[in-house]
């Protein structure tokens, strides 16, 4: 089992709005985090960022980091590797990883570059398997 802390909570409450950070937000069962625009059920439920990347030069990072918009961050004390079913325990909700968001563009430069995203393998999409309330620095367990 490994550890890891919530770093960040963000609700998007409607397409193309750049987000409200939260300290704490609701995750209903079957549906995402509540009030947020794409809590509409189904395998895409919730949004997730597996490490704090710095936004340093916007060319380096390619396109992704200005695209993505996480809903949960958590922080690991050393990399995690996940796969589609892997479940996330909080103190109050569990969550099933259903897939990686991460889809390379062809017009990024990284891309065309052949470079690796900062993204690729940290960026998932997951179910609420049981809602609850999740709060900035709960306790993260992969199991």
């Amino acid at each position: 089992m490994v550890n890891g802390i919530v770093k960040k909570i963000r609700l998007y409450p409607e397409k193309g709005s750049p987000g409200l950070e939260l300290t704490e937000g609701h995750l209903v069962e079957n549906l995402g985090l509540e009030g947020d625009f794409h809590a509409k059920g189904g395998e895409r439920q919730v949004s997730l960022l597996f490490a704090d990347i710095p936004v340093n030069d916007q060319h380096e990072q390619g396109l992704c980091l200005s695209r993505f918009k996480e809903n949960i961050s958590v922080r690991f004390p050393e990399p995690v590797v996940t796969r589609t079913g892997a479940r996330l325990e909080t103190d109050e909700a569990i969550l099933e990883i259903t897939g990686e968001t991460k889809q390379c563009h062809k017009e990024c430069a990284l891309y065309e570059a052949g470079k690796s995203c900062s993204l690729a393998g940290l960026s998932l999409f997951a179910k609420v398997l049981k809602g609850g309330l999740i709060r900035v620095g709960d306790k993260v367990c992969v199991v």
